[in-house]
């Protein structure tokens, strides 16, 4: 999963300048060596921090997670879809 959004990731068109190219790529830095247990790990802490702060957007994620729904295998979509219904709750 992680190797299919680096490629997208570096064919992305650059919208609003080299800033968002930027975040992209600090990004995958970050977890670009990280299982998927580890994501796992790391997206319901930032969920949970989030939700505990009130500033938690579900409808913002589902948003964003629809945008890489295509890059996704169907198994790897049935674990998006899993998530998205384990964070929504």
């Amino acid at each position: 999963m992680i190797k299919r959004m680096r490629k997208s990731l570096k064919n992305y068109k650059i919208v609003n300048g080299q800033e968002n190219k930027n975040q992209a790529t600090e990004l995958l830095g970050k977890y670009e060596n990280m299982s998927e247990d580890a994501l796992y790990v790391k997206l319901m802490e930032e969920v949970a921090s989030k939700k505990s702060s009130g500033s938690f957007d579900y409808n913002a994620l589902k948003i964003e997670m629809d945008k890489v729904r295509p890059l996704l295998s169907d198994k790897q979509r049935e674990k998006l879809d899993h998530l998205l219904r384990l964070i929504k709750n």
